[in-house]
């Protein structure tokens, strides 16, 4: 009998009808307590709208929540695996902690237990959260799968008036013509940077904010790490799409001093400026007549992006007593029941909230759904220091990228494999 509701239950997650109270009834959890430990509550929303009380009745269970501090989480969560404390938990997982897991043996591969067609629906809608949380060939994310942009995706904002003022081209029919590309960029970069006073301090800057690592990268459609062949992640600081963007930041950098050293944007100093998610609210209250728009696409570049560097998920770990029902548990609670439905809501919202205009709504409009299946989450936390020393030494001029990011690859690659365990 037990092998019969394991069948029903994969077939109730691909279905994607878990509300359904008939087969929620399937998993009966005999009264044990699912912990979902992480750094936050990730229940405490749940809770409010009575979604957990539902999950607890429907699934014979109990949910709480165990907060633990950042920086010891993953200490904290292998001490639970090694006392067998953890049978019965949900790990949140993401840049801070996933790796160290994934090297310490600690997370369950999510594809050992659920058949891939589990990621089906996903895989059309979340992908990079897919990609992001998969090591070694295997996915350990579960029912939670964060889409982008989230609140840590940097756009490209921009200040109208100083454009016009200057009489440089408008992004917003670069973007249309299809020539919204690193040498126009930098074009308007150059352009938008000036000294009015001739004292030899710049009183306006092209850009603030500027990381060459994440923004420039990003924008030339690659990954500081990718997998190989064999699905390990491999070292990919030296591959020729990386050495481009180093390049081509470093001229903007270095050569055209375009990048704001104290900000200015919000002050009207400063044409251009990555926004993270979180900060759009408060520049739609600015009071600045300004743009907003994808990033500028890199000649190696398939198309246009935006920079991510966090994203959040759900793991469980390797000694789960019951992971399917723990899955089902979890996807009753957070998995949207039509993906497709919610992604199309989400982008609508994001775009009424933050476009301001209808130029930029029209890009964001076309641009959002792509960006949901292709966008890069970038995997900068698994470089080791004599990595980024190697960048700063290529960015600033002081090397040249070949030379400065190929001279470390092998120290790369081993700090990666040591700290994933490959």
């Amino acid at each position: 009998m037990k092998n019969v509701v394991r069948i029903i239950a994969i077939a109730v997650m691909l279905s994607m009808l878990i509300g359904s109270v008939a087969l929620a009834a399937e998993f009966d959890l005999g009264g044990k307590t699912i912990t979902v430990v992480a750094a936050v509550d990730k229940l405490e929303g749940l809770r409010k709208e009575g979604r957990v009380a539902e999950a607890e009745q429907l699934f014979n269970c109990k949910l709480e929540s165990l907060v633990l501090p950042v920086d010891t989480i993953v200490e904290s969560m292998v001490t639970r695996l090694i006392s067998g404390d953890s049978e019965y938990d949900v790990w949140g997982i993401d840049n801070d902690n996933f790796f160290a897991l994934v090297g310490r043996d600690a997370l369950l591969p999510i594809n050992s237990v659920l058949p891939a067609e589990y990621f089906d629906e996903a895989r059309k809608y979340a992908e990079p959260a897919i990609r992001h949380f998969s090591a070694g060939g295997n996915i350990y994310v579960v029912s939670s799968f964060e889409t982008l942009p989230n609140g840590a995706t940097s756009w490209l904002a921009f200040n109208k008036d100083i454009l016009a003022a200057e009489g440089l081209p408008d992004p917003y029919d670069l973007y249309e013509a299809g020539e919204w590309n690193w040498d126009n960029f930098r074009n308007l970069l150059v352009g938008a940077t000036k000294d009015f006073d001739g004292d030899g301090t710049m009183d306006q800057y092209g850009i603030q904010g500027m990381s060459v690592w994440a923004h420039i990268v990003c924008s030339n459609g690659t990954n500081l790490f990718v997998p190989g062949p064999d699905g390990k992640l491999k070292y990919n600081w030296n591959s020729p799409e990386v050495l481009e963007a180093i390049a081509f930041g470093g001229q903007l950098v270095n050569i055209d001093r375009v990048n704001s050293p104290s900000g200015g944007f919000d002050q009207g100093t400063v044409a251009f400026a990555y926004q993270a998610t979180w900060q759009l609210d408060g520049l739609k209250t600015s009071g600045m007549n300004y743009g907003l728009i994808p990033f500028p696409k890199g000649p190696s570049a398939d198309g246009h992006t935006m920079y991510t560097g966090f994203c959040g998920g759900l793991g469980l770990p390797r000694n789960s007593a019951d992971p399917v029902a723990i899955a089902a548990v979890m996807d009753y609670l957070f998995l949207p029941q039509d993906f497709e439905a919610y992604l199309n809501e989400r982008n609508w919202t994001q775009i009424n909230d933050y476009c301001p205009d209808r130029r930029s709504a029209a890009i964001f409009a076309e641009f959002l759904p792509e960006f949901n299946k292709t966008g890069q989450i970038l995997n900068y936390s698994l470089t080791a220091d004599e990595v980024w020393n190697a960048y700063v030494a290529a960015r600033d001029g002081q090397k040249t990228p070949a030379e400065a990011m190929n001279e470390v690859a092998a120290q790369g690659q081993a700090y990666l494999d040591a700290l994933l365990g490959q």
